[in-house]
């Protein structure tokens, strides 16, 4: 049977580590993996004490669980009949083992061919690299703040200049993960079409630090006080690179990972 695509939302801040590690986080937990709470503990078998990694089925049904969830969203596909599926309505019950009572392979849904809108899919193993695809969080001006016109002509405009731009917005957030910096950088990182898959080696050959210098120049007068911020950023990673004897474009990639590490932590 063929794989289905589910959709998983979780806080901007997990993205980085999706990428970096593979699916970590579980969408009917708001994105964390504990504390385990009484529907975990009624899962069956190897499904419960935190295993799973859940989505829906439904787009617009995920769509509509941000505020509970995050706007971070990654898609995967799952095989229908290595999955236990139940409708989310099924927990206003208030009853975990009536959920998972009527859980039962998402393949079995299908087949019955009455599928709820509300369908969530749950997976007992990790999910494959190659069966994951990041996407454009699902934010606006709002969350964005003085960047949203930043991110609105770049990010799916220019990959190369958003991917430089991405490593100045981490930097800026200064391990601030719920900041619009954070956030913009992640609106930059990864947008709903995937990236070319030489668009990073692209950037190292082409130099982030003046493909970055280069975009702020074009996008001065497009968000003024954005621009400005991120090019006092830039000027302090390159000082910062040549106190370490390191050229400016190495400089910036180092800067970047080490806000990034503070995740983990």
């Amino acid at each position: 049977m063929a794989r289905v695509t589910v959709h998983h939302l979780t806080p901007v801040r997990n993205l980085p580590l999706i990428e970096e590690d593979g699916l970590r986080t579980r969408a009917d937990l708001s994105g964390s993996l504990g504390p385990i709470d009484t529907f975990d503990e009624a899962a069956p078998g190897t499904y419960a004490n935190g295993r799973r990694v859940s989505g829906w089925l439904s787009l617009d049904h995920a769509k509509g669980t941000v505020e509970a969830c995050g706007p971070g969203r990654v898609s995967y596909s799952v095989d229908p009949n290595k999955t236990l599926a139940a409708p989310a309505s099924l927990r206003a019950d208030g009853d975990p083992a009536d959920y998972w009572e009527a859980a039962k392979p998402l393949a079995d849904w299908q087949a019955d061919g009455a599928v709820p809108d509300d369908l969530e899919v749950h997976t007992n193993v990790a999910v494959r690299a190659k069966y994951l695809q990041l996407h454009a969080p699902l934010v606006g001006d709002r969350e964005l703040g003085d960047y949203a016109p930043l991110v609105a002509a770049v990010a799916d405009e220019d990959r190369l200049s958003a991917k430089a731009l991405m490593h100045l917005a981490v930097i800026a957030s200064d391990g601030d993960f719920d900041s619009p910096d954070f956030v913009a950088a992640c609106a930059l990182a990864w947008r709903d079409e995937p990236d070319a898959g030489d668009l990073v080696r692209e950037l190292m050959e082409t130099d982030p630090d003046k493909v970055a210098s280069a975009a702020l120049a074009e996008h001065g007068a497009t968000a003024p006080e954005v621009t400005g911020k991120l090019r006092h950023v830039l000027d302090e990673t390159r000082e910062w690179a040549d106190s370490q004897g390191i050229d400016h474009g190495r400089g910036l990639f180092a800067r970047t990972a080490a806000v990034l590490d503070e995740l983990e932590a």
